[in-house]
């Protein structure tokens, strides 16, 4: 039997099952391709078996059990896995970049300031609030900059998350609403980045990021359930079937353990 894996949450895999849409619970016959089973003993099968959306048999298509009522899926000679887990996830994260200005896959500064012109024309008042983007692979080869930022929303209160999380860029507007300046002394445990002057570049990393909470207005508890069923939704999408929420904040258990069935 393809075997299930645990979670940080044990109610994260609940909430996945319950964010998937009704028509993932099919009845399927599977075979037709290399079928891997997660089980040392017996590493490949020929057949898997779904029915009700769960999986009800795994093994030599000598011994499966009756194919009636069930929709047949021939692999063509492709592989099928067990469920995957995502080792390292904030689902809170995830959900709000998918609610708010997505930077997820901008190849360059320039796509991705592109991304943020659009989002500050479409919606021209209020903070900006965005997540996703990463600059290992930029071919500008560096961190985004207040300066990036000023240029593609002039004016206006912009933050932008990195990818990890580990890390958020603030433009000029959103420096000065936080207070932050080059006196402002660095939190323990977090960098604010500074160029050849010694004034902030607009990065704050870890610690630092507290210095722009209270930009944005905090979220109720609608909107956290509403980011939490979009952060489900991305796994449910890409077949993930498990998730490790790391630094899931405590505030929010509550409201995950609540939503159980009914994300």
């Amino acid at each position: 039997m393809i075997q299930t894996l645990k979670t940080t949450l044990p109610l994260a895999a609940a909430l996945m099952l319950a964010a998937a849409p009704a028509a993932y619970a099919q009845n399927l016959l599977i075979r037709g391709g290399t079928i891997h089973t997660g089980v040392e003993a017996r590493p490949t099968a020929e057949v898997v078996v779904v029915r009700d959306g769960r999986i009800a048999y795994v093994g030599p298509e000598s011994g499966a059990p009756s194919a009636e009522g069930l929709e047949a899926v021939d692999l063509k000679g492709a592989t099928l896995f067990p469920g995957f887990t995502d080792g390292h996830a904030h689902l809170d994260g995830i959900g709000w970049r998918e609610m708010t200005l997505n930077l997820e896959g901008a190849a360059s500064i320039v796509e991705a300031m592109a991304r943020l012109t659009a989002w500050a024309e479409a919606h021209p008042e209020g903070v900006i609030v965005g997540r996703g983007w990463i600059e290992t692979h930029w071919p500008e080869k560096r961190f985004l900059t207040a300066a990036d930022l000023d240029a593609a929303a002039p004016g206006r209160v912009v933050v932008l998350s990195r990818a990890d999380g580990h890390a958020r860029v603030a433009s000029s507007a959103a420096l000065a609403a936080a207070g932050i300046d080059a006196t402002t002394p660095t939190p323990s445990g977090g960098e604010i980045l500074k160029d050849a002057e010694g004034q902030p570049t607009g990065l704050l990393v870890d610690g630092a990021m507290a210095l722009l909470e209270g930009l944005a207005p905090e979220a109720d508890a609608a909107a956290t359930r509403e980011a939490y069923r979009a952060g489900f939704n991305v796994y449910a999408r890409y077949g993930w079937t498990g998730v490790h929420f790391m630094s899931a904040p405590w505030k929010d258990v509550p409201l995950l353990e609540a939503s159980v069935g009914r994300v």
